[in-house]
């Protein structure tokens, strides 16, 4: 069950950046976060950060040591979007279809050799439908992957 209440998305981001650059500095990752202005609206601060978390977490995971990732925020019309971009090995095309759902895991393989359960990202899918918003990805061989999500502000 969600406990929504109004606050401040981009504080709540802003603390998993820095919690996330800890895990990012063991390979030499930088995480580069642009946050736009976003007034206070309601949504589960706990599935929130569940969700930021994996989509910084598998940036990490998948992205070569002494790479860039880059983190988002934004307001476009009611919406709240979020989104991470990374420059690890991108997604193949014929896996694209796999991913968000359960236990999938695709060919690419974490750099740092950690661990992947391919539960994540339908963990995601999950809390963000809950609170009525969306989920999406773009990836491309060798360039790297964006993974967002948007949230109803109102």
């Amino acid at each position: 069950m969600l406990v929504k209440i109004y606050q401040d998305f981009n504080k709540i981001a802003k603390v998993q950046v820095e919690l996330n650059q800890i895990i990012a500095n063991v390979k030499d990752i930088h995480l580069n976060p642009n946050f736009r202005d976003i007034p206070p609206f309601l949504f589960d601060k706990n599935a929130i950060i569940q969700g930021i978390d994996n989509f910084i977490g598998n940036a990490i995971k998948y992205s070569p040591p002494e790479s860039q990732v880059y983190i988002d925020t934004e307001l476009k019309k009611d919406k709240v979007r979020f989104s991470v971009r990374d420059e690890g090995p991108g997604i193949l095309q014929e896996e694209q279809s796999l991913l968000f759902k359960e236990f999938q895991t695709l060919s690419t393989k974490p750099t740092g050799s950690e661990k992947s359960t391919g539960l994540g990202l339908v963990i995601v899918k999950k809390i963000i439908g809950l609170h009525g918003g969306e989920v999406g990805f773009s990836s491309k061989v060798g360039e790297g992957s964006t993974f967002f999500f948007t949230l109803p502000t109102s």
